[in-house]
């Protein structure tokens, strides 16, 4: 869990409009970033192996053709090029040069490829493109029996926004999809999008078909934390609409022997949700399930942060309430009440907050100094 020292911090971060896929952990970049983010980026082949060096014939130039204007080979060496150290003669690779702002030289990463994965990268379109297009590409790939093409398309997708993958909804190929979010083979972080994309279906049939795929996983058997079930709940929602909020708040928000684990994924579906499923779910409902966690002491911060953010003023006395309670854990609960008041426009949020001042000075003004996530002064 966040520790509370950062935990106000972490939630305003979340609160903001997702800049990518809301469910996808990738933290690295697609193969075409880094093609696009380098000086000189070029398929080659190895041509000459010795003990400190290596030697690449130069195939195709993708990106900076001035910086090796007319050379058929480049020489590397081992222990300056990112993985060179095991490439031996024959060997296909993507090369990567980067020219830091104080530096004279390129600085070399070495990407092996096969010939599959070769032939990928030289047909990789221009991130130029329209999105949905460029995306589209991405799709065939997606589980590809390439594990490095496979990460590569989760990648192209992990970057992309929330309205980009919904463009390609009638493209998606929900039958695989739903095999994947069963498979162990599959890794658990990408489940995360898959739950999302499910969540896009249009049609009658893949809609009730998606939904019943989500729902086993929902009742699945599975260690506390589970990366990607977020999504798998966000998606769930999406096609189960309140009825899906219903069994959301009795399995994960009300129930006190929740794993942690789910029970994080699941307000992370409700923000989720909050965002882009308000057709589904109306927001009063989803505020209500918020609510549900203010019950429970060591959410209780994290649900008033969220309430904060989404203006639900009408929980104000439920939370003034938690004040000072036995069993609710501090800095964390304190700070959060202290910024929910302070962001609340109402004058009762005022009136609260004086006589909190007034009960106790030392620990409201300690939570006031360390407020900076809900904005200016009053």
């Amino acid at each position: 869990m966040v520790r509370a020292s950062q935990l106000l911090l972490v939630l305003l971060t979340l609160a903001a409009p997702a800049a990518a896929c809301p469910f996808c952990t990738s933290v690295a970049p697609s193969l075409s970033q880094r093609r696009d983010e380098a000086t000189v980026a070029a398929l080659a082949e190895v041509s000459q192996s010795g003990a400190d060096s290596v030697t690449f014939r130069l195939h195709k130039l993708l990106t900076g053709a001035e910086h090796v204007a007319h050379r058929e080979t480049l020489t590397l060496s081992r222990s300056d090029a990112t993985g060179a150290a095991a490439i031996k003669v024959g060997q296909l690779a993507l090369l990567l040069g980067t020219r830091a702002a104080a530096a004279d030289k390129l600085a070399w990463d070495v990407v092996p490829l096969n010939e599959v994965g070769y032939a990928y990268i030289a047909r990789a379109p221009s991130r130029r493109l329209p999105s949905a297009e460029r995306l589209a590409h991405y799709v065939k790939f997606l589980e590809h029996a390439d594990p490095l093409l496979a990460e590569d398309a989760y990648l192209e997708f992990g970057a992309a926004s929330y309205d980009e993958v919904a463009q390609l909804a009638d493209r998606l190929p929900f039958a695989s999809i739903r095999r994947w979010i069963a498979d162990d083979k599959v890794p658990e972080a990408r489940k995360g999008f898959y739950g999302l994309a499910l969540g896009l279906a249009r049609s009658p049939a893949d809609r009730a078909a998606n939904r019943d795929a989500l729902r086993r996983v929902i009742d699945g058997k599975a260690d506390d934390f589970r990366a990607g079930f977020d999504g798998i709940l966000g998606g769930y929602l999406m096609l189960e609409g309140r009825q899906g909020l219903k069994l959301i708040e009795e399995r994960f928000l009300a129930a006190a022997d929740a794993r942690p684990g789910d029970v994080q994924h699941a307000v992370t579906a409700l923000r989720f949700m909050h965002e882009f499923g308000r057709d589904a779910i109306p927001a009063a409902d989803l505020n209500r399930a918020m609510r549900r966690l203010l019950a429970r002491p060591e959410f209780a911060a994290t649900a008033i942060v969220d309430l904060a953010r989404i203006r639900d003023w009408a929980a104000l006395d439920d939370v003034v309430a938690l004040f000072g309670r036995e069993g609710y854990p501090e800095p964390a609960t304190t700070g959060a009440i202290v910024g929910y008041l302070l962001a609340c426009p109402r004058k009762e949020a005022a009136d609260a907050l004086a006589q909190l001042r007034k009960r106790d000075p030392r620990r409201v003004a300690e939570a006031e100094a360390r407020r900076t996530v809900f904005g200016p002064n009053r």
